[in-house]
């Protein structure tokens, strides 16, 4: 297992657990609870479901039931810095260390959205994900056949040349391979690139709620009135959900057959207006 893949430390102890519990089917969260030296199984539940920090005193404890070289360890325990950090200030000086431990074939790659093309257009993004199916074939002419939405062989070609410039992607004795497990940008950053992304995705989702059938995707939207002061729970849930979504059902490479594309969008519905202004009264 290498702990320098990852960006959340729920994920890494699922991942670890699930590989413990392959070894041995009896494992049990209130085992390993225990090993940890954890007063109770529910504080490993809340820490594996991303719901609760992970305390310090515990670190170096789970670190060793982890098998952590001391290098991943160091790495581990930014990362739970990391997650704790408060302000986005203290998450760039975390983010930066976390960089820093990483070796220099590192499995996660963060982008700097401003300075590259990855996130303006989601081929980018589409053809990564592709590239780890089974069936994947490298060929433009394939891609082109097999993506729903249009796009020529040329711009397939384009996107896959700045993959590799981008050092996102290599190709060995003809095969493409993805040299980096996740991309990631850093949240809450406005960002042009990314707006595009979302407008280009939100497109062909728009087109595909009446080409494919029911049995084919899921659509679901709601309308909610919400205090101001929940909204950052909410998109912390929103992004914990997501992530807890992908570790369930995201197929190890290699052995999948279909490609999907997950949207998330929570948006405001009403302008900010001041009632006393408008001479608006209760």
């Amino acid at each position: 297992m290498n702990a320098y893949m990852y960006l959340q430390t729920s994920t890494l102890l699922n991942d670890k657990f699930k590989e413990k519990k392959k070894r041995n089917p009896s494992f049990s969260i209130r085992s390993w609870a225990t090993q940890l030296g954890l007063k109770s199984h529910g504080a490993l539940q809340q820490m594996l479901a991303g719901k609760r920090g992970i305390p310090k005193k515990y670190i170096h404890n789970i670190a060793k039931s982890l098998d952590l070289s001391v290098g991943e360890t160091m790495y581990f325990e930014t990362l739970v810095d990391f997650e704790k950090a408060k302000t986005q200030d203290e998450k760039n000086v975390y983010y930066e260390r976390l960089n820093h431990l990483r070796p220099q074939k590192r499995e996660v790659k963060f982008l700097d959205v401003e300075h590259y093309k990855y996130f303006q257009n989601p081929l980018h993004s589409i053809i990564r994900t592709l590239i780890e199916r089974e069936d994947f074939v490298n060929d433009p002419a394939w891609i082109q056949k097999t993506l729903r939405f249009k796009t020529s062989q040329r711009e397939i070609e384009e996107v896959i040349n700045r993959l590799k410039t981008l050092d996102l992607l290599d190709e060995k004795d003809g095969k493409l391979i993805k040299k980096y497990k996740a991309i990631q940008n850093k949240t809450d950053v406005p960002s042009k690139a990314v707006q595009e992304f979302h407008k280009k995705m939100s497109t062909v989702a728009q087109e595909e709620v009446s080409k494919q059938s029911v049995s084919e995707r899921e659509y679901n939207s709601f309308c909610f009135n919400i205090k101001k002061g929940q909204l950052q729970n909410a998109k912390k849930r929103l992004r914990e959900f997501t992530q807890e979504f992908m570790d369930e059902f995201e197929a190890s490479s290699k052995q999948s057959d279909d490609t999907y594309h997950l949207n998330i969008q929570l948006f405001s519905l009403t302008n900010k207006l001041d009632n006393k202004k408008q001479g608006v009264t209760k």
